[in-house]
């Protein structure tokens, strides 16, 4: 739901520098100059408002801080709520919170399965039920379909085993108490992810080792195939030309014969006329 900008004083730079990106982006602007009734109904448009999840920058505006200590800080503590909290803590603290309407609520609730999630990737229903006061488990399953369409989460809903499966979950706003907490975290996440790469490396650089034995074992091999064709081809060779050569002789040879055969008749011829 867009805040209705009737209803603040605002410069026309500001309205102008709306982000469709960052949806807080346009309420923190406009609380920069809300006062009195105008911000008490920023709030509310914005806890209402869709694809609104984080809340922290509004929270931190100055004139949305003084409302803690005064008769109004029951809005003060929802905004801080829908930051930080889940419905069972609206439900615990509901008299000093403001009434949420339908669209508050449900987006409440959507934040409270966000809240879940980050605990656990597989939330049982009998916990969400509690979570969220839902006494019906079709109810259930209608809330978490409609925060998927909403993008709010990614997962599916596991019928047989009775539990949520989170894939994904949107992030919400961060206590400043908390941000060693997530430093801490990201850091081992960071170390991890060093030490994979390191594993990673490794492997590849053993791989790469391999690669370049196999290389010049297959190029040893083929040059050791290459020599052999090469011997056989010329034993081949060799083998022909010996066998052309003994064929050769044996052409000559039988001249010789026939030559000393036929000189042989001649001097019986010559003998036989002396003799006459």
């Amino acid at each position: 739901m867009a805040p209705e900008l009737s209803n603040f004083d605002y410069d026309s730079t500001v309205h102008q520098q709306y982000s469709a990106h960052n949806p807080i982006d346009q309420y923190v602007l406009l609380a920069k100059n809300a006062k009195g009734a105008a911000c008490l109904e920023l709030i509310k448009q914005v806890l209402e408002a869709q694809g609104v999840h984080v809340f922290g920058e509004l929270l931190a505006m100055p004139n949305i801080q003084e409302l803690q200590n005064g008769p109004n800080a029951g809005y003060y503590h929802t905004l801080n709520l829908f930051a930080y909290g889940t419905y069972r803590q609206y439900l615990e603290n509901e008299s000093k919170l403001i009434q949420l309407t339908p669209a508050m609520r449900r987006k409440l609730q959507h934040l409270t399965i966000v809240s879940l999630a980050i605990k656990g990737k597989c939330i049982p229903y009998s916990e969400l039920l509690d979570e969220l006061d839902i006494k019906n488990v079709r109810v259930l399953e209608d809330l978490i379909i409609e925060a998927i369409y909403a993008d709010v989460i990614h997962g599916k809903i596991d019928q047989k085993n009775k539990q949520l499966e989170v894939d994904y979950a949107i992030g919400r706003d961060i206590r400043k108490g908390n941000v060693t907490e997530v430093v801490s975290t990201l850091q081992e996440w960071s170390d991890s992810c060093e030490t994979i790469l390191s594993c990673l490396e490794t492997q590849i650089n053993r791989a790469n080792t391999e690669k370049q034995k196999r290389i010049k074992h297959k190029e040893v091999i083929e040059q050791e195939i290459a020599n052999l064709k090469k011997a056989i081809k010329t034993q081949a060779v060799e083998s022909d030309e010996a066998m052309a050569t003994d064929a050769c002789r044996e052409v000559v040879g039988g001249l010789d014969l026939r030559k000393k055969s036929t000189k042989s008749k001649s001097l019986k011829g010559c003998g036989k006329s002396s003799s006459k």
